[in-house]
């Protein structure tokens, strides 16, 4: 099939961090060169001990080494490198739907106020309690993103965040020493102008860390992700508490 070649302004960098994902990375990619887009790749690896970089390159994806650095200073500059004026921050076991570029970059041009949008993650692979609450949430963070300006909430995820260059980088770019970095750049993207959640830039994403935590430490890892709907939350001692507990895993989790 033919990609569209589409207006240079419009051209979308997709900005993977990894580490040792070689059993994931794959599907991830594959499903990007399936998109009827042209599109940059950049695979920001923290000096993966398996196959990571040889797949990256298989398919054609720019590669930064940045041994030993964490998620978010991996994004930063991958972000920083981009060419694109669209940048899609995702994780190495997401899948991207066929058309889900088209479909974002319609919204854009539809609505060239929005800045960034975000859409519900499906875990193709999660049991049924687990594709549930995914459901739940989804709704939730819908529900949120619906309500007038002074109760909106822009609950975001780095499993698919779409944000303009320019308004990126005048965020300064997420926050290297928080976990809820990603959570935290969306109430930032919402002070700043407009955002959507889009039922219809829909993904599918990876269950692997529900099924190897177990159902109730998964949902006690990711408490912290409440302070994305209710922002007093994020001065409470019991939020710090939480923070810390989950910021020792999450380096191993990655490795997962």
């Amino acid at each position: 099939m033919r990609k569209l070649q589409h207006k240079k302004e419009a051209c979308i960098s997709t900005i993977v961090p990894t580490l040792n994902e070689e059993r994931n990375i794959q599907l991830l990619l594959e499903s990007i060169r399936h998109q009827s887009l042209d599109s940059e790749t950049l695979v920001v690896d923290a000096k993966s001990k398996d196959r990571t970089v040889a797949v990256a390159h298989k398919y054609g994806a720019k590669t930064i080494i940045l041994p030993g650095h964490g998620e978010f200073i991996s994004r930063n500059i991958g972000a920083k490198e981009a060419k694109g004026t669209l940048l899609v921050f995702t994780c190495a076991d997401i899948i991207f739907p066929k058309e889900l570029f088209i479909r974002v970059i319609n919204k854009f041009e539809k609505n060239p106020q929005i800045i960034a949008l975000t859409g519900p993650g499906y875990a193709y692979d999660a049991p049924l309690f687990g594709k549930i609450e995914y459901i739940v949430y989804n709704l939730l963070r819908y529900f949120f993103a619906k309500l007038p300006k002074s109760l909106k909430r822009f609950s975001t995820s780095t499993n698919f965040l779409v944000v303009r260059k320019d308004y990126f980088e005048k965020t300064g770019g997420f926050a290297v020493d928080d976990i809820n970095a990603d959570g935290l750049m969306g109430r930032t993207l919402l002070s700043m102008g407009e955002v959507a959640f889009s039922l219809d830039t829909y993904f599918y994403l990876s269950a692997r860390r529900m099924k190897n935590m177990g159902f109730l430490n998964f949902n006690k890892h990711y408490l912290y992700a409440l302070e994305n709907f209710f922002f007093s939350f994020s001065d409470t001692s019991t939020l710090k508490s939480i923070k810390n507990r989950s910021r020792k895993k999450h380096r191993k989790m990655r490795e997962v």
